[in-house]
């Protein structure tokens, strides 16, 4: 072996460590996102393998300059007729004025604002209350559901589709868990108590709900505490 040949390729072992460390990254990446994909319970396989490929994605800084760059979008579905998604941009929009591009709200302001951006559609708002879910729900509310919103959002849930009537249990018991729960109950006008109560007699008759001893026990417990002065 000449003395040459004894010597160590230093450049490229550093290369090769690095592509490993990389590799390293984009594992547990890509791990983070398929138990978030599981947590979120994506409807498809198809849903789940976009987020899993879209995991190491990252927003793009105000610095870093995008007029070289076509046209994109990041798919982050959370419910099978839901629109796309994306937490990158600023505010929420309409792609090619045909997919609704939702953003997820770090506050009840935040919420409180997106909200009122969607009052034009009831449908939009329904798939909004979806998107961010009764986990992050419980979360942005956990003081009061900010703006005496908790009225429009039953209005709006009363015209949920007969397939998911379990997402609309969850983001019910969801609210319950504010601390002030009682006290926006309380600021319901009747006409938003009389909607609340169409909610409750839609899902009572609900085929799903009532195939599910769980989620019909679940079901009484909420509306005990939502119509509890009826």
């Amino acid at each position: 072996m000449s003395h040459d040949e004894d010597q160590l390729d230093f450049s490229k072992l550093e290369r090769e460590v690095q592509q490993s460390v990389i590799n390293d990254q984009r594992y547990w990446t890509e791990n983070a996102a398929k138990i978030r994909a599981v947590e979120q319970r994506v409807p498809t396989y198809e849903d789940f393998k976009d987020i899993v490929a879209a995991s190491h994605l990252k927003p793009l800084e105000k610095d870093d300059k995008i007029s070289s760059i076509g046209r994109f979008t990041q798919v982050w579905n959370q419910h099978a007729s839901m629109k796309k998604m994306s937490t990158d941009l600023p505010s929420t929009k309409t792609d090619s004025n045909k997919e609704k591009v939702y953003v997820m709200p770090s506050s009840g302001q935040e919420f409180a604002q997106h909200w009122k951006r969607l009052r034009e559609s009831t449908v939009e708002q329904r798939d909004f209350l979806f998107y961010v879910g009764p986990m992050k729900s419980s979360e942005l509310f956990k003081t009061e559901i900010t703006g005496g919103l908790l009225g429009e959002i039953l209005s709006c849930l009363e015209q949920f589709e007969e397939e998911n009537p379990e997402s609309v249990i969850e983001l019910l018991e969801a609210y319950t868990l504010s601390k002030r729960f009682s006290l926006c109950l309380a600021f319901l006008s009747k006409k938003e108590i009389e909607t609340t109560k169409l909610l409750f007699e839609k899902l009572n008759k609900n085929q799903v709900l009532k195939e599910s001893t769980d989620l019909t026990e679940r079901l009484s417990v909420m509306q005990k505490l939502y119509l509890k002065s009826e």
